[in-house]
């Protein structure tokens, strides 16, 4: 199995570390392509990686492409490699709003998936939403889902619930470090130090996170367990909904998806997934 990344940013170079760590990667069998040498040097001693600047020479090679460049990108790619016949390979992608069926007319091809990971695959905790072309082959399908297992968990969706998968998922996590970040600092203000504001609030995060993936609970109960009558958590709570913080974050949130289907039309064209 040959596989070729093209497009070596900060989601291709995870997917090309993850696959070549996970997978016992003969040499020739991982191929790398990036227009900007500085992407591919990480990766230039290791002699099991094949890299070069020649993305038609990489989809001739490879029986896997991922396609991981941006989406302003994207016409100017697949005019590239049009040339190739993809009957037998499989494509997946990453961009931000090209459709499936946009990819598969430009290239004439039937095994085409679309995925939205987000940067916590770094560490193998990411969440990747996928979807597979109708036209893709079953055994096919089994071998994608084996190269993205290494990354996390993955999420089958429709092709049109993109937009909102971008926005809770693929962007969500900017906004929770910005969270995390403010509440840290509030540590800060309070006299505490740096360090031991950041282990309290992430680990107060990650037992919370924990909790309601083990208990199934609805957020809102473990709130009113922990709200006490006119004690400190109501206040902040109080105050919480008088600043209007549910409100705002789910503006941020509809921004956001609203974002993704703008760039989703205007990629497409008259196509609006």
């Amino acid at each position: 199995m040959r596989i070729g990344i093209i497009g070596v940013g900060n989601i291709g170079s995870i997917l090309a570390r993850k696959i070549h760590n996970r997978f016992s990667m003969d040499v020739g069998m991982l191929f790398l392509c990036d227009r900007f040498p500085e992407k591919l040097r990480d990766f230039a001693d290791n002699d099991k990686v094949k890299i070069s600047d020649d993305p038609e020479k990489v989809c001739e090679q490879s029986d896997v492409i991922f396609l991981a460049v941006k989406p302003q990108d994207a016409d100017n790619l697949l005019s590239q490699i049009a040339s190739i016949d993809f009957s037998e390979k499989a494509v997946v992608s990453t961009m931000t709003g090209i459709s499936v069926s946009t990819i598969q007319k430009a290239l004439d091809a039937k095994n085409v998936a679309r995925i939205m990971p987000n940067i916590p695959i770094d560490i193998g905790k990411g969440v990747i939403a996928l979807y597979f072309s109708d036209s893709f082959e079953k055994a096919r399908r089994e071998l994608i889902l084996k190269l993205l297992d290494p990354l996390g968990t993955v999420i089958t969706v429709n092709e049109k619930d993109f937009p909102a998968v971008t926005a809770l998922s693929g962007s969500g996590p900017a906004f929770i470090f910005v969270i995390i970040e403010a509440l840290i600092d509030v540590g800060l203000k309070m006299g505490l130090s740096y360090d031991t504001s950041r282990a309290l609030i992430l680990d107060m995060i990650l037992g919370s996170v924990e909790l309601l993936k083990v208990k199934g609970n609805h957020p809102g109960e473990f709130r009113h367990i922990v709200t006490s009558p006119g004690g400190t958590t109501i206040e902040g709570i109080y105050s919480l909904e008088r600043e209007g913080l549910r409100g705002t974050i789910m503006k941020v949130l509809f921004d956001t998806y609203s974002r993704a289907i703008d760039i989703s039309k205007k990629a497409s064209g008259v196509d609006n997934t």
